[in-house]
């Protein structure tokens, strides 16, 4: 009998792994299904957020200290050579810490800040480990001053040239940022997948109910207000999985629709879809300058919920990277905002016609099986990690 091959061990360094929506959760299932495959993780959270869904999977959870006494004074967000001194203190705290040598450095490049995805680079450095970072947005798409976004590109540049594998969540975004060509590779977010029943069609005289889910940008509303008046008008209803805030009470004012809060674990929001969707709908803003940031990243919920057999349309401008994966793999279902009538208002109608649902299901989980396979995604992932 041959002995248990020793397991591997990753070190993730950035924005708090968890349950829920956003890049987090993409983390959380990469981590989550190492962690199934026999490696040990060891995570180095962004302070003030919760670690109780890593310590729940039994990871170890590393507090890095604030300060010591001796340390130079620091204040977050500062640039220069103490920011570069603070990073090199805690790295030092990371390897004094962590449990036994990882095999290898995962970070997170996010889009509201860049200081922990600074730190998993200088851990790295430190435990001379390959680093490797997932990045979902450019950052510079955010930034409105120009200067503030000169400085960041500038900076990032340096992280991601000293990443062995920077996984990029679209081409267009890898082109966007300041990556070597040889260090950029392209990694769909990772779906949790759905082993439960999939999604049926409307039954006979119901009205189909039609599900944008998702967070909500004030740029969305006046798109989303135009596709809740043709659905209504197309007898179907708008749903809104979403958090209350101002774009939502906006959206309010404009059309009517129907309301579900967000639900506190992912699987009963999937299996509420699955259960109460008719379809779904991927939704930017009327122009990608309304929201610079659609022209490279992608909608996970577009993966997430092909699993659920839902068709879907994707309302967005050609120019953003959503529009251009459809084109690029022939995805019928894309409707521009400024041309939506009459082809929206017929997909509209066809919700309730039996055999024009099941074919849109159908290519659903085809993707879910192919492009969109959560096996598929994270092997690629896993493979690079150590090779």
């Amino acid at each position: 009998m041959k002995p248990a091959a020793p397991s591997r061990h990753v070190l993730y360094v950035g924005q708090t792994p968890d349950q829920g929506t956003g890049s987090p959760v993409v983390v959380w299932r990469h981590l989550r299904r190492l962690a199934a495959e026999g490696w040990s993780v060891s995570v180095i959270g962004e302070r003030g957020q919760s670690t109780r869904a890593c310590e729940r999977e039994g990871w170890s959870v590393l507090d890095l200290p604030i300060r010591r006494p001796w340390w130079p004074p620091y204040r977050e967000g500062h640039p220069g050579w103490l920011r570069r001194v603070r990073l090199r203190l805690l790295a030092r705290e990371a390897a004094r810490l962590v449990p036994c040598p990882p095999d290898a450095v995962l970070g997170y490049l996010a889009a509201h800040a860049d200081f922990a995805a600074e730190l998993a680079g200088a851990c790295a450095d430190e435990l001379r480990r390959p680093l490797t970072l997932l990045i979902h947005d450019d950052a510079a798409a955010f930034e409105t001053d120009p200067r503030r976004r000169t400085r960041l590109r500038a900076r990032h540049a340096r992280l991601l040239s000293t990443a062995r594998t920077n996984w990029f969540v679209t081409p267009a975004l890898g082109a966007a940022c300041p990556a070597p060509p040889d260090r950029r590779s392209v990694l769909p977010p990772l779906p949790e997948g759905w082993a439960g029943p999939l999604a049926r069609p409307p039954a006979a005289g119901a009205t189909p109910r039609v599900y944008y889910a998702g967070h909500l940008w004030p740029a969305q509303v006046p798109l989303l207000a135009r596709l809740a008046r043709l659905l209504e008008n197309g007898g179907a209803r708008l749903v809104v999985l979403a958090r209350p805030g101002p774009a939502l009470a906006a959206l309010a004012a404009e059309a009517r629709f129907e309301q579900v809060p967000p639900f506190a674990e992912n699987r009963d929001a999937l299996a509420h879809l699955a259960a109460h969707a008719s379809a779904v709908v991927v939704s930017y803003a009327d122009t990608v300058a309304a929201m610079p940031w659609s022209a490279t990243s992608f909608p996970s919920k577009l993966a997430e919920f092909c699993h659920l057999g839902l068709p879907a349309a994707i309302v967005a401008p050609r120019e953003t990277a959503v529009g251009s994966w459809a084109e690029a793999n022939g995805f019928p279902d894309l409707f521009e905002p400024g041309a939506l009538d009459p082809a929206f208002s017929a997909w509209t109608v066809e919700l309730i016609e039996k055999a024009a649902w099941n074919a849109r299901a159908s290519r659903s989980l085809a993707l879910a099986a192919g492009e969109f396979s959560p096996e598929r995604i994270h092997r690629v992932f896993a493979d690079a990690l150590v090779a």
